[in-house]
């Protein structure tokens, strides 16, 4: 599957970095994900004291996003594919569980 790039389809204020790598949005959440998202973090704040719950929910919309992306094989335009050129090309094998993580 493979995009189109098409400004019909975001909000007026959707803004982008300068290396046009990261999109900031304002999203909408049930109160009871964002208390879990809060209560979450506060459990990880021994290991990470900084953490709230926006960086939570960032962290699963990245994970869900990357796991139905790759479900579906998507591949994004090669302009933005180009902002890209370290990343390694490919995605992990299916039973790839550990990712490299030293545990």
């Amino acid at each position: 599957m493979t995009a189109k790039r098409n400004n019909a389809h975001r909000r007026n204020g959707t803004r982008f970095s300068g290396d046009g790598c990261t999109v900031f949005v304002k999203l909408r959440v049930d109160r009871r994900g964002y208390e879990f998202a809060r209560s979450w973090s506060a459990l990880h704040a021994p290991a990470f004291p900084d953490g709230t719950a926006e960086d939570q929910l960032e962290g699963y919309l990245n994970a869900a996003l990357l796991a139905h992306m790759d479900d579906l094989d998507w591949i994004a335009p090669s302009e933005i594919e180009a902002l890209y050129p370290n990343q390694e090309k490919g995605r992990l094998e299916r039973d790839d569980l550990d990712d490299d993580i030293p545990f």
